[in-house]
């Protein structure tokens, strides 16, 4: 059996990435591919404990501590879903990974160190990076909050928003970084559907 392949989902709050990993995640299995869908913070113990940090309801923790939290998470995510996955075959399609932690943890840690403390986890095969302006991705949030209830997370406000998309442009453009594609995440759900399914049939799927 061959090895499956890893995709990761990116890109500031609103951009698109947990609608468009499920809209992915059908396209690909119509060609015929097994999927497991997932997501950072992961459903695990370590996980469900960092996505509670991230409300803005919950007790302040610091953000170094919040940056460990979500470097433990994701090794622990990698070995009980994502490796056993992909060695079973299977296309892995995440919502948020590594990127996450270096654009999102960075703006209050060192990056380096941000660097260091998931240097551990596996590089996807591939990492799509939903580009919107971040005025329109709160737009969308706040239409989310409206529909689904007013939880806010820490990160929310459009200031740091703005600032996210800056380091997730720079990010995207490291040519030192592999199998890097910037999808424009401001067309139609289908379309951003359809450019995503393209960069995914460029490395052969």
């Amino acid at each position: 059996m061959s090895r499956g392949r890893f995709i990761a989902l990116e890109g500031i709050d609103g951009s698109g990435t947990t609608s468009q990993r499920g809209a992915l995640a059908e396209a690909l299995r119509g060609r015929g591919h097994v999927v497991l869908e997932t997501n950072e913070p992961s459903s695990g113990s370590i996980g469900r404990l960092a996505r509670e940090r991230l409300a803005h309801s919950a007790k302040p923790l610091d953000r170094g501590a919040l940056a460990l939290l979500f470097a433990a998470d994701r090794l622990d995510h990698v070995a009980t879903e994502i490796e056993p996955a992909l060695a079973a075959g299977r296309i892995v399609l995440t919502d948020r990974y590594l990127m996450s932690s270096w654009a999102y943890q960075s703006m209050d840690c060192e990056p380096q160190w941000v660097r260091t403390i998931n240097a551990r986890a596996p590089w996807p095969d591939l990492t799509l990076v939903l580009e919107v302006p971040a005025t329109e991705a709160m737009r969308r949030v706040s239409a989310r909050r409206q529909r689904q209830g007013p939880q806010l997370e820490i990160y929310e406000t459009l200031a740091l928003q703005e600032r996210l998309a800056r380091a997730y442009a720079e990010l995207a453009r490291d040519r030192s970084l592999a199998n890097v594609t910037v999808i424009d995440g401001t067309g139609s759900m289908e379309r951003v559907t359809e450019a995503l399914l393209e960069a995914c049939e460029a490395i052969g799927l």
